[in-house]
């Protein structure tokens, strides 16, 4: 397969509510997403969502990364070696996680659309399903309270609550309020999104213990591995890295600082699913348990993170709850390859489905 064009388009995505977390506010944003075209007529669709905050990718940035840097190389590549292609992109431009990311999960798409399989399938996945979390933004003590009985009378079963905000006694009390409301029949997963300083992050994870909890989730500075390994050392909870961990090289220096418990992938950081496949093959070496999740994504991200979650076969947890987050469009939903319903994602089985419906012969 040749690379026949390379095209980028602005795509909006509206929320039903604000999301909100110790990084960032999202209301509404605009996805970039890029379609190859190869001269058998299969065309691969990637995506790429700004999240300035944690990846310091812009949409500018990515557009302009896309259109300037990327499309030259690829014109008129063979996708024979599609690997070593991507790796040859990660070294055209310094960082630029989300940028790489859309590449990536068009090329895998399109090898998809090829092998006429569902992408879930192409990797090697048996199970078209998933179950995933629902997050609970940051709020008052009411409203997040209020927020979690509500998503658990919708079916979710498993809450991810925002923190890293509040003064601690704060943080302690909203969670304790939170496991109260639902009698102690829901579990937990706490994400700091960095905002703790490690003896912090320990008092207040220490004043939760005997509630059901998970883990907990990055809960201070990305850079501090130190701090990390401090955390962890001393929580009686499992600690996971998030924006300590975009790449193979993240993955092994948590390792060696006995920085964390468990990993979370997330194809914007990782530049994709290459990158992704890379930490979680050596996370199963170390017996590292990993989570995938995501940014909040447009539509072809976040179908591309469902179908590597389904497709690694033993994830211990998925928080990829986005979908649930969207004001969808009847035309989205025909094309997205999956449905939701409850807690649960299910992919189609359709041959020669790829990644999105939207374009692209079996």
């Amino acid at each position: 397969m040749k690379i026949k064009e390379v095209q980028t388009e602005l795509v909006p995505i509206a929320l039903k509510t604000p999301f909100k977390t110790a990084l960032r506010e999202v209301q509404t944003l605009d996805v970039v997403r890029v379609k190859i075209y190869l001269d058998n007529g299969i065309v691969g669709v990637g995506e790429a969502a700004p999240t300035p905050a944690i990846t310091g990718d812009t949409q500018e940035s990515i557009w302009h990364d896309i259109t300037q840097c990327y499309r030259p190389y690829l014109l008129g590549r063979e996708l024979s070696h599609p690997i070593n292609m991507l790796t040859e992109l990660k070294e055209l431009v310094p960082h630029a996680t989300s940028a790489k990311a859309a590449i990536d999960i068009a090329v895998f798409d399109a090898l998809a659309k090829q092998a006429q399989q569902p992408l879930y399938q192409y990797l090697g996945g048996k199970q078209a399903s998933l179950q995933t979390d629902y997050t609970i933004s940051i709020g008052s003590k009411e409203k997040m309270v209020a927020d979690a009985q509500g998503y658990v009378k919708q079916g979710f079963t498993e809450l991810k609550v925002k923190m890293g905000l509040d003064d601690p006694e704060v943080e302690v009390a909203k969670l304790k309020a939170m496991n109260q409301a639902l009698d102690g029949k829901i579990q937990f997963r706490i994400d700091a999104n960095q905002g703790w300083e490690p003896r912090e992050a320990v008092e207040i994870i220490q004043s939760w213990k005997g509630l059901p909890i998970q883990f907990i989730e990055q809960p201070v500075k990305a850079h501090d591995l130190d701090g990390l390994a401090f955390v962890t050392k001393n929580s009686p909870f499992p600690i996971m890295a998030d924006e300590s961990l975009y790449n193979l090289a993240d993955a092994q220096a948590l390792i060696q600082h006995k920085a964390c418990h468990m990993f979370n992938l997330k194809l914007m950081k990782t530049a994709g699913i290459q990158g992704a496949l890379e930490i979680f093959q050596l996370a199963q070496k170390e017996q590292i348990p990993c989570m995938m999740g995501s940014m909040i994504e447009g539509y072809v991200g976040m179908a591309a993170a469902v179908h590597f979650a389904a497709g690694m076969n033993t994830l211990a947890y998925n928080d990829l709850d986005v979908p649930f987050m969207w004001k969808l469009t009847e035309q989205a939903k025909k094309q997205m390859g999956f449905t939701i319903s409850k807690n649960t994602l299910t992919l189609s089985n359709q041959a020669g489905v790829g990644i999105w419906l939207e374009e692209g012969r079996a």
